[in-house]
């Protein structure tokens, strides 16, 4: 099974940090042996040829270290449209709950959406990637306010790379479990940011921003919640809430 990658985004993204396929695959064998991938090896060029034909085998550590050598969240290279999650959601909601690992091509990638009490993992960041996880935590009381959406926003240092990723996630205040329980992604691209939801929601937002400046909607219902974004690349996070954000996406309540 061969998860989908977006071939030209890879190549951009290739050229744009090694200047060739050649000098991209030294640079991943250099950070297999300086250990900054500590599991997985760097492949070949026939093999990452046929990985932007036909896609990246769904092995964890292909998944995560082609991704880390490239410099972001596996997330960012998928082939992702609104086609695309309609037609696998459903299934692959079904297979998640499962379990179902050897059905699902996606199934690496859920280490990015099981909830945990120690939300994110942390598994993928010390073995492949060599730093730690960067968060944003805020809170939501509905003593203050309730039922309104609260505009997120991801700064961060205006040299940084696209795409960059946004994970959310949520859990009751004092909840017994202490799970945090992941929501969904926003995924910042140079001409636009895209949304998808764990239920299945598909958007994108257009709207002019500076590239360093990434903003999504989240809602604040009646129960008190806790929220966590955690991205692979450094940020700064703010709130405001009730949003003003024109076109921004929403996690919908």
């Amino acid at each position: 099974m061969a998860i989908p990658i977006n071939a030209e985004l890879v190549k951009g993204l290739i050229e744009t940090k090694c200047r060739s396929v050649d000098d991209f695959l030294v640079h991943w064998e250099h950070r297999v042996e300086a250990r900054h991938q500590k599991t997985g090896s760097a492949r070949n060029r026939a093999t990452l040829y046929r990985w932007l034909r036909q896609g990246i085998p769904s092995r964890q550590d292909d998944v995560y270290g082609f991704s880390a050598a490239l410099g972001v969240d596996p997330v960012a290279i998928l082939n992702l449209n609104r086609e695309f999650v309609e037609r696998t959601f459903s299934k692959e909601r079904l297979w998640f709950q499962l379990n179902a690992v050897s059905r699902s091509p996606l199934a690496p990638l859920w280490l990015l959406y099981r909830p945990s009490p120690s939300w994110p993992n942390t598994e993928i960041t010390q073995r492949y990637y060599g730093h730690a996880w960067h968060t944003f935590d805020f809170d939501h009381d509905p003593q203050v306010r309730v039922n309104v959406y609260a505009a997120v926003k991801m700064t961060t240092d205006a040299t940084a790379p696209l795409p960059r990723v946004y994970h959310f996630a949520y859990r009751g205040t004092n909840a017994r479990d202490s799970m945090w329980r992941p929501y969904g992604s926003v995924i910042r691209f140079a001409s636009k940011t895209v949304l998808v939801s764990e239920s299945g929601d598909y958007q994108e937002d257009v709207t002019a921003r500076p590239d360093n400046l990434s903003v999504a909607e989240t809602h604040f219902g009646e129960g008190p919640a806790e929220f966590r974004v955690a991205s692979l690349h450094p940020f700064t996070g703010s709130v405001s809430a009730p949003s003003s954000e024109d076109g921004a996406v929403r996690f919908w309540g």
